[in-house]
């Protein structure tokens, strides 16, 4: 029995020497400071004259209030409008509003995914208007970056979105989503109705 117990020990010892050593990498080391100097940046760029293609949209909730950060803001560059889509809406969703939505959400590059790690998506590759099924929700029903952009969209309007963390998840991981995330979203709004 004292044989058994002896042996029994020293496999515990064994596999606990065999655990990871110190030199893994963490996917997301640092990444608050990587997600606010993204942003900061793309926030910079956007407010520059250099700039054309992107702009700076306050949150919609945000609107009261008397001064204004670069984390208060969405970026948004305009990447075009779907051509079959042109005159199919006026005006923009509203916070109550549904809307029909074709997008891909995307976190900064890591290290397993120097393209930024895709969370979720209505579309794979690029987009096509006759492949893509998009997703319907309530604006209302997005963290706060998103529906900021939504409402300021029309009907056909394919932009790309920097939402700071702030807008979006904050310092909470969601699903596959770590905390302090900024994130990175193409839109395509395909219709709204209230």
């Amino acid at each position: 029995m004292k044989k058994l117990l002896y042996a029994l020990c020293a496999l515990t010892m064994i596999f606990a020497s065999c655990s990871e050593t110190d030199d893994t990498k963490e996917e997301f080391a640092d990444w608050q400071k990587i997600n606010e100097t993204a942003f900061l940046n793309k926030y910079k760029e956007a407010v520059s004259s250099a700039a054309n293609n992107l702009d700076t949209i306050r949150c919609f909730s945000l609107q009261s209030k008397p001064t204004a950060k670069p984390e208060d803001y969405i970026i948004v560059e305009k990447i075009g409008t779907i051509e079959g889509m042109k005159n199919l809406g006026k005006g923009c969703p509203l916070f109550t509003d549904s809307v029909s939505v074709s997008y891909r959400g995307r976190l900064q590059p890591s290290l397993s995914y120097p393209a930024g790690l895709v969370f979720d998506e209505s579309f794979n590759g690029d987009y096509n208007m006759l492949l893509a099924q998009p997703t319907k929700f309530v604006v209302g029903g997005t963290v706060a970056g998103f529906s900021t952009a939504l409402q300021n969209m029309r009907v056909g309007d394919h932009w790309r979105v920097f939402i700071p963390y702030q807008l979006g998840y904050g310092e909470s991981t969601a699903s596959s989503i770590p905390a302090y995330s900024m994130l990175t979203f193409d839109i395509i709004l395909e219709g709204y109705w209230r």
